[in-house]
């Protein structure tokens, strides 16, 4: 269900604005976000289900009393609506980057930062505290990382933060030594 052309990533905003205006007049601004979530993971996951939503041949009327029957027990009624909503507008298609600007938005409104953090090697539950703690203390925003492994960077760490970028791995020191190496000696001389 990814579509991320400049038309529909102005669509999703506008959908993911209006969602998120309902759910902040309603107080339900967490059960929504994790509604959304909850819908995402689960129509991606499922290759048919997904299918069938997207289907230009399949009506809206159908479509809706499936979502009824898959999701109503498990989200918050304006949630619903809203599915049914894309559903009559054949929006369905943009519902990851609505969640992409949702998410954005709800981020921001709590003060929240999702970091991901790459290191070489799994970092133990010690070592991600620190890390978390260090980051809480210089950005003064609540943190939930996202943690990768990738052999390649040696050591050390990489953070990558929105469109910003820590890089203390130990193949970019390596790189940079040998730039300079390659440039000749420290003080100048070929």
């Amino acid at each position: 269900m990814k579509t991320t052309d400049v038309k529909n990533i102005k669509i999703s905003k506008k959908y993911s604005n209006a969602l998120l205006e309902t759910a902040q007049a309603s107080n339900k601004t967490e059960k929504i976000y994790n509604d959304l979530v909850f819908i995402v993971e689960t129509i991606n996951t499922n290759k048919q289900f997904a299918d069938f939503l997207l289907s230009p041949i399949i009506s809206a009327e159908d479509k809706k009393e499936v979502i009824m029957k898959v999701f109503s027990v498990h989200i918050e009624k304006i949630t619903l609506d809203f599915l049914y909503l894309l559903s009559e507008h054949n929006r369905l298609n943009i519902l990851n980057e609505i969640l992409n600007q949702f998410s954005g938005s709800y981020n921001e409104l709590n003060n929240i930062v999702k970091p991901v953090i790459i290191s070489a090697v799994e970092l133990n539950n010690e070592q991600k505290n620190k890390i978390v703690e260090k980051l809480q203390s210089k950005l003064y925003k609540k943190i939930s990382p996202e943690y990768l492994i990738d052999s390649e960077i040696i050591g050390g760490l990489i953070i990558e933060i929105g469109d910003k970028t820590i890089d203390c791995s130990l193949k970019t020191k390596f790189e940079n030594m040998k730039k300079q190496l390659t440039k000749g000696n420290r003080y100048g001389s070929n």
